[in-house]
């Protein structure tokens, strides 16, 4: 497993999160792991390799850096390659809804999620036909509401409609001098 921990953290610092095999086969070694949650257990009994982290997905565990990678990333990076894109998302929008923040549409559009911006579009409409994601609403940008591309996503579980479009009419030089 030590021989893997270099392509780990490679990896890891594009955003990536590895399997045994992929990274096995990335690095062209002849190894087989049997019990992966055991071999990453005698690995970080070693202080210099605290950093290698593992995280279960449905079908396989992955490996990633917390050098490179937090914990956050890897659940929702996880929920995305487990083909729960919308479950994920609604998840992240309620997590940034508890502290008081709405999430910008555009965010989907960049790792792990990686959406284009036509499909930004439609994503009201999935949270909404998507059992356990009604809450996610939808909140235009004050300065681009004819598309729901520039936007912002919010949870009614925590945060009301009223509030949301307050934060969305937010203009970062109303107070300044």
């Amino acid at each position: 497993m030590i021989e893997l921990v270099d392509y780990i953290r490679l990896l890891s610092k594009d955003g990536r999160l590895v399997t045994a095999e992929q990274v096995i086969a990335v690095a062209g070694l002849d190894v087989e792991i049997e019990d992966v949650e055991l071999a990453h257990q005698q690995l970080i009994e070693d202080s210099q390799y605290h950093d290698i982290a593992i995280i279960a997905g449905e079908k396989e565990h992955y490996f990633y850096s917390k050098r490179f990678i937090v914990r956050s990333y890897a659940i929702q990076w996880i929920g995305v390659k487990d083909d729960k894109l919308i479950e994920t998302m609604a998840d992240y929008i309620r997590r940034y809804s508890a502290m008081g923040e709405l999430v910008a549409a555009v965010n989907f559009s960049y790792p792990p999620y990686q959406l284009e911006l036509s499909e930004l579009t439609t994503l009201i409409d999935k949270f909404s036909q998507t059992e356990g994601c009604e809450d996610i609403h939808f909140q235009a940008d004050a300065k681009n509401h004819e598309t729901q591309s520039h936007g912002y996503y919010f949870s009614i579980k925590t945060m009301t409609n009223t509030y949301a479009k307050v934060l969305a009419d937010h203009d970062p030089f109303e107070w300044s001098a």
